[in-house]
């Protein structure tokens, strides 16, 4: 799987953010619950973890395929949470 994210923050609260998946559906994946429920929130790890799983809710896996749901997470909260250590919002 694959994930582009973008985010904009204000000390450490998210102004913007974009998210989008490859490799985990049919055709690519814009993480818009996610962003939405990050707008306006700090940017943690909990904040991130609650998009998520908001996000990931109605993914229902397949077969062989199951396990990219946890990785969507995990790979997603890491790269936003690396986003933040190099613009230098806290945590």
């Amino acid at each position: 799987m694959s994930a582009a994210v973008a985010v904009d923050l204000d000390g450490d609260v998210v102004r913007e953010v974009r998210i989008a998946l490859g490799g985990v559906a049919h055709k690519p994946w814009r993480a818009t619950i996610a962003e939405g429920a990050l707008r306006g929130q700090p940017l943690t790890e909990a904040t991130c973890q609650q998009a998520l799983a908001a996000e990931l809710a109605p993914a229902v896996g397949r077969r062989d395929n199951t396990f990219k749901i946890g990785l969507v997470e995990r790979v997603v909260v890491a790269s936003l949470l690396e986003l933040a250590t190099h613009t230098g919002a806290t945590r």
